[in-house]
């Protein structure tokens, strides 16, 4: 037998630079130092880590948490939506499944967040923070109205109503992160007489004994007339005796006017 073979063996198994004393045929190496030896000069490779993903991103960037919902109706929302795939080359290229309340719904996207048959349209989750946005003012005769939409930028509003002959002006709107509270309705009554809480009794105005609960009709400066319920009266001041809320329901009560008071024809 080859008195190298020992030899030629552990060189086969080490890696380069590996194991420099040699054990020949027959040396007094105890079998464990040995191994030792060898042992010692085995590289283990890391362990491979998962790829980052890298789906497409535009106005919707499609590796943050995003959300999917109707296009027509923005209150009904998809849950549990992810991306199914990419296809590259395609104008909607990322195929996202979602559910819709009833079953799980597979769409193509663009990466403007617009579903290929128009139904859907995907916005990513944004963290509450303060927003700053873009309306468009138009001049409507004496007064202004403003756009349905809201812009990223001013140069937006401009680039959409460039063409517009009502346009009047870009103006920023501050969105703050956290939904405002709307304070409490005070009626507050700073004239001379019996406080919100109290209630007279019927009063005669205009021709017409009128207590709470009975129907007005009451004209008031921009809103016109309309149909009001007494709430209660009072005795002072004398020209403001009937605290009113018009049917409607798009104000809040409110002392009127004697003057402006009429029958409920």
């Amino acid at each position: 037998m080859d008195p190298t073979m020992g030899e030629t063996n552990i060189a086969s198994i080490a890696p380069a630079g590996g194991v420099t004393a040699q054990a020949t045929f027959g040396d007094p190496v105890p079998m464990d130092e040995t191994n030792v030896a060898v042992e010692s000069n085995v590289v283990v490779a890391a362990p491979s880590t998962a790829p980052e993903t890298s789906y497409p991103v535009g106005t919707v960037d499609f590796n943050k948490p995003f959300e999917v919902f109707d296009a027509n109706d923005d209150e009904t929302r998809h849950t549990n939506a992810r991306v199914l795939a990419v296809l590259a080359g395609n104008n909607y290229p990322v195929v996202v499944v979602s559910h819709d309340g009833s079953e799980e719904v597979v769409t193509q996207f663009d990466t403007d967040g617009d579903s290929i048959d128009g139904e859907l349209k995907v916005e990513n989750i944004a963290p509450a923070i303060e927003q700053t946005k873009f309306v468009a003012i138009f001049r409507e005769g004496r007064g202004f109205a403003s756009s349905d939409d809201l812009y990223d930028t001013e140069s937006a509003v401009f680039d959409a109503f460039r063409h517009e002959p009502k346009f009047f002006a870009a103006v920023s709107l501050t969105i703050p992160a956290h939904k405002q509270e709307i304070p409490a309705l005070v009626v507050e009554d700073d004239e001379e007489g019996e406080g919100d809480d109290a209630d007279a009794g019927p009063k005669y105005i205009n021709g017409m004994t009128l207590k709470a609960g009975d129907k007005v009709r009451s004209y008031r400066r921009n809103r016109g007339s309309r149909t009001c319920t007494i709430l209660k009266t009072r005795d002072y001041p004398s020209h403001k005796q009937l605290f009113i809320k018009a049917d409607n329901g798009q104000e809040q009560p409110y002392w009127a006017l004697n003057k402006n008071i009429s029958p409920n024809y």
